[in-house]
């Protein structure tokens, strides 16, 4: 449950620790906009959110499961997706810092291991266990200006 900060040239001490999560720590993601603020996510089911080394907000689906991988939106400061086993979310906070704004499970047998952002478009790229891609396409959802949000699948 520990993040480490370390820096090439100091060798092998580290600069700071970082203790909130109780699992271990699978993905961190350094925000696009921001040098000083970051997503990890843990096995404990969290997201925690970092701004200058605190944590700042923790966010936690009703949805369990040991979250695997986070991922800011290129396109929006307030938008970041996560990946469960079975299950990916997207975490609008403009909208709800309690609630995933989209939650969407995959096929029986699928999990799903990697979420990327398409730049400068509204689709979201869903990797899985089989080796393939799915490409979503975010239907009534304006970058940082989202009304009703659904996801649209696109084969």
């Amino acid at each position: 449950g520990l993040i480490h900060k370390s820096s090439f040239s100091e060798g092998h001490s580290f600069l700071a620790t970082y203790k909130k999560h109780i699992g271990s720590v699978n993905h961190i993601e350094w925000s696009p906009f921001s040098p000083d603020v970051f997503l990890s996510c843990s096995r404990d089911e969290t997201v925690q959110m970092w701004k200058q080394g605190r944590p700042v907000m923790t966010f936690k689906s009703i949805h369990q499961g040991p979250v695997f991988f986070v991922k800011w939106s290129p396109n929006c400061s307030t938008l970041f997706g996560v990946v469960k086993e079975d299950q990916v979310e997207l975490w609008d906070l403009i909208l709800s810092t309690l609630f995933p704004t989209i939650v969407h499970h995959a096929e029986p047998g699928v999990r799903l291991t990697s979420l990327l952002f398409a730049r400068g478009t509204d689709c979201v790229l869903v990797g899985d266990s089989k080796g393939q891609v799915t490409v979503y396409k975010l239907r009534n959802f304006r970058v940082c200006k989202s009304t009703q949000v659904k996801l649209l699948y696109m084969k």
